[in-house]
Order: structure tokens, then sequence, then C-alpha cells
């Protein structure tokens, strides 16, 4: 669904991108983790053509139209109601005539539990409410890839949850594939199938991938006392450690955790393969 072969990116000076190969299958959630500055958003900037590349590929096996976008700032139109933001989607994205865009626009605030809010502009809404009406928007397109820049940074703890457990359900009754940039390590592991972490920048690569073979259905709570996930954070986090504070101390740590991580992972858990699927409640159906 998504290749990334031998990427160089830079901004006029040393790359801050220098080899990068990541593959995407069909179906799968990929998180992307790194040091500030290692080059995570040039990546989604690559992939939309919002920047060129110095060298390397980019490749997406979709149409324009079957790929959606959900970053930190949310793109909604203050002149417009959040029923016509989610109506534009699909009218520009799917041309669909504009009575039967803003019907649909109108389902999806629901699914979003917005019914009220549909006439609302923007500057009206809570910061939860502006980004369900922005995920309406996207998913209201149906996307086949959904590419994620930190979307729900800076929401508080319990609507970030409600968002994303809400959003984790809708993708995998949907196989959707997924590439997500998040600073949160615990949101890594918790919604992943795999995990590339980048070393720091500049001239940042993929220093691994971390394959995350927890169970699908996955709940956002609960996931996090499965005996395999504990291990797999320890992971994660002494790999970027390593990366951050580039000490043989650090080093030393990340191999341990490694070890350790690999050794937990595969006596407590079955072989990853491709992730179920579920249904998610029944709110959320089309």
């Amino acid at each position: 669904m998504l290749q990334i072969d031998d990427l160089t990116l830079g901004y006029g000076g040393e790359p801050v991108l220098d080899g990068v190969r990541l593959h995407v299958p069909a179906g799968r959630f990929v998180s992307l983790v790194g040091p500030s500055g290692s080059g995570k958003s040039s990546i989604l900037r690559a992939l939309t053509g919002l920047q060129a590349p110095t060298s390397g590929t980019t490749r997406i096996e979709a149409d324009a139209a079957d790929v959606g976008f959900l970053f930190q700032d949310d793109a909604l139109l203050p002149w417009r109601t959040a029923r016509h933001n989610v109506a534009l989607g699909l009218r520009a994205g799917r041309g669909i005539p504009k009575r039967a865009a803003l019907a649909e626009a109108d389902a999806w605030l629901t699914r979003m539990g917005l019914t009220g809010f549909e006439d609302r502009y923007p500057r009206e809404l809570s910061g939860g409410q502006r980004k369900r009406v922005a995920l309406a928007q996207v998913l209201a397109t149906r996307p086949k890839l959904l590419l994620m820049d930190e979307p729900f940074a800076s929401l508080d703890a319990i609507v970030r949850h409600r968002i994303t457990s809400d959003l984790l359900a809708w993708l995998e009754r949907e196989d959707v594939t997924v590439l997500l940039v998040t600073h949160d390590l615990e949101e890594a592991v918790a919604l992943s199938d795999q995990v590339a972490v980048l070393s720091r920048g500049p001239r940042a690569r993929i220093r691994e991938t971390v394959d995350v073979p927890l169970p699908r259905p996955r709940d956002q709570l609960g996931v996090r006392t499965h005996p395999a996930f504990a291990p797999l954070l320890t992971r994660l986090w002494a790999a970027l450690e390593e990366e951050v504070i580039d000490t043989p101390e650090a080093a030393e740590r990340a191999d341990a955790a490694i070890t350790h991580a690999g050794d937990d992972t595969a006596s407590r858990t079955q072989p990853a393969g491709p992730p179920a699927r579920h249904a998610p409640r029944e709110a959320w159906r089309p």
C-alpha cells in the first residue's frame, strides 16, 4: 500500500533524512516515532507531495481520493458550519451532489456524537468537538489509506482516549491502512501493528522496526495490561534514549531492553500475523 525507498530529504543544508526505507502493507497500522528533528513529519510531507525528496522514491498504491490526512491542526474552514465542512470533503473528493453530501455529513456528525452541532461554526466548538468534525470530514470519504501527524496531541486525556478508541474501532472494521506520526510511545504501542523508530537528525534513518503482536480488537485501556505491552514500551524507550542521550550507558540499557523485550514477547505472545478486524459499536456503523 505504501512504499518508501532510500528517501533522502533536506531543506537546503545537511539532509534531514538519509536513506529512509519503510513498507506499510495494506490493512496495517504503522507508527513513526523518533527524537524531535528526526524528520517524522517530513516523511509525511514527501508522501503527500508537499516536499520533493533529494533522492529516493515514495509510492502509494491508492488513488488520491482514497488517501485521507489528519494533522494536529484541523483544516476546518472558519466560514463554514460543521455540516458544510464535512460535506466539502464528500463533494470535492468524491463528487457527491450537494444534497446527498449534506445528508451524509449529518449522518457522520451523529456518529461522532455531534447531533445538534451541525450548524455551528468552528469558533463555536470546543477543541474536542472541532477534532471530531475534522475526523468526520476525513472518514466520510472512506479512505483506504490514512496519514496522521499527531492529530490528538492537543486534546485532554479523556477526550483523546474516547476519540482514539472510536477511530481505532472504525479503522479495524474498514481495514484501513494507517501511518501515524506520534511522540507518545504508549499510543504507538496501543494502536499499532508495527512501530518504526527514527534515529536523531540530521541524516536520520529508520534504526529499527518493532512488531506489536498484541491481539485485536484492542481496548485502549485494557491493552496496557497485556503481558507484552510493558516489554515493548521499554524497548522503544530504550531505543529513543540511546538516540537522544548517546552515551555508552544508554546504549547498554537499550541493548538490554531489546534482549529482554524480545524474550518476554516471544514467551508471552503468539507470532504476529495479520490482525483480526472487528465491528465497532453500533453508533459507528455507516
